[in-house]
């Protein structure tokens, strides 16, 4: 187990968290965490407005669909928000980590015109009823401003921060005299680079007639469909339980990684059901944190039983965090953490949950989970609500509780023993030194 640990640290380690600290990378975790609440928000509108519960819905009737408007309020144009959120926050990494001193507003808006430019609107022609004259419509066509279009929008918004940030450094920039107000200042220093940025995307999009959005679509339709696989399911589990075992932050890592895959194909399984159509991915990181990531509540269960001081007062200590899926007492404080006893069961349980959630979901047993969820709601309610009210799903987490409960508890009869064994020599030995 030594062998192993200093493997995974000296191998496995470094060269995933070298890849997680990439700037590019922390940007799009920025990303997903800017627009997580929105998705969240959604969701539950969506949940309101097609819970299936035939009593519920004739309740509702036509105004489910007044619910539902809402629910698109993340998915629908949830490239635009990455644009936003991508810029501001490679902005903000060369402010932070570089020391550098740019204007946020400025580049923002500049990487939402270069975004919109490249989704120019259109006129459509349609003709109404009882009007002999056909109407007509301009808008900005919805195809890329919604999931299909956040690979587009992240790269327009890289390739927008870094071209502004080059103009800038180079300082080939308006100059205004010191009296000048800031907010004035920043605008006529943001007016060649903008212009130099604008000229880009135009030669790109209207010149050669290039539709961006599309083609990046089109590069990355292949790997997201590879994301959407069990193998994929597997090594990822494995990768996150290990590498938390020996103190690492394992889900951080593996999503920066694999997280804005699995957020596209989040995103589009919820417009699908918006729309009432079939869903066109599996395993996404719903699917995941729903069927695999149910939290450390059996541990803390096991440990309360036990007859070691320490476990037991652990258990008391840690059960309420870890009912709300939250596990850092147990992988730090019993620990699991480079803790070779107690590393075996906890790789082993989530593999086992993640081979057999697959199975159950391949053959149509469990349902896949759509909604999005707050992650520190407690599992089994968590996956009733992501399943919109399955109770097949909420059994197979309550089994795999069950499961758990029965991987930990022998490791923990172990530790126990150990500790008794501790207890009891230092009780031996106290009473040596008293009667000496």
């Amino acid at each position: 187990m030594e062998a192993l640990t200093r493997f995974i640290e000296e191998r496995i380690a470094p060269p995933l968290i070298k890849f997680s600290q990439l700037k590019y990378v922390q940007v799009m975790q920025r990303t997903g965490l800017g627009i997580m609440s929105l998705l969240v928000v959604g969701s539950v509108f969506l949940l309101v407005a097609s819970f299936p519960f035939d009593p519920w819905l004739k309740f509702l009737g036509d105004f489910r669909w007044v619910i539902a408007a809402a629910s698109g309020v993340g998915t629908s144009f949830i490239a635009l928000y990455t644009v936003i959120t991508a810029s501001y926050g490679l902005v903000e990494f060369y402010n932070k980590q570089r020391g550098e001193n740019h204007d946020i507003i400025q580049p923002m808006i500049l990487s939402v015109a270069s975004f919109l430019l490249l989704n120019p609107a259109q006129t459509v022609t349609t003709l109404i009823e009882g009007i002999a004259e056909p109407g007509k419509f301009t808008g900005v066509p919805t195809a890329y401003l919604g999931a299909v279009g956040v690979f587009a929008a992240l790269i327009i918004a890289i390739v927008t921060v870094e071209v502004y940030r080059f103009v800038i450094n180079r300082k080939l920039v308006i100059k205004m005299p010191e009296g000048v107000p800031p907010m004035v200042s920043q605008s006529f220093i943001a007016l060649i680079p903008s212009f130099v940025v604008i000229i880009m995307w135009w030669f790109v999009g209207s010149v050669f007639k290039i539709n961006l959005p599309q083609t990046i679509a089109g590069i990355f339709t292949p790997l997201v469909r590879v994301g959407d696989s069990p193998v994929v399911v597997l090594i990822s589990t494995f990768l996150n339980r290990i590498l938390w075992a020996v103190g690492i932050h394992g889900s951080n890592i593996v999503n920066s990684v694999g997280g804005t895959f699995w957020g596209q194909m989040t995103q589009e399984n919820l417009q699908a059901l918006q729309a009432m159509q079939e869903l066109p991915y599996t395993f996404t990181s719903v699917w995941i944190d729903n069927y695999i990531w149910t939290g450390l509540f059996p541990l803390a269960v096991a440990l309360i039983r036990s007859k070691s001081p320490r476990l037991k007062g652990l258990g008391k200590l840690s059960i309420a965090a870890a009912l709300f899926n939250i596990g850092e007492p147990l992988i730090f404080g019993l620990p699991i953490m480079l803790n070779p006893l107690m590393m075996i069961p906890f790789i082993l349980s989530y593999m086992v949950l993640a081979i057999v959630a697959i199975i159950l979901t391949l053959t149509g047993v469990l349902p896949v989970p759509v909604m999005i969820i707050s992650w520190i709601t407690p599992a089994p309610l968590k996956t009733w609500l992501a399943t919109s009210g399955s109770i097949t799903a909420v059994l197979f987490v309550l089994a795999g509780w069950v499961f758990m409960y029965l991987t930990f508890y022998p490791f923990v009869k172990a530790l126990e023993k150990q500790d008794l064994k501790e207890i009891a020599a230092a009780e031996e030995e106290a009473h040596k030194t008293e009667a000496a």
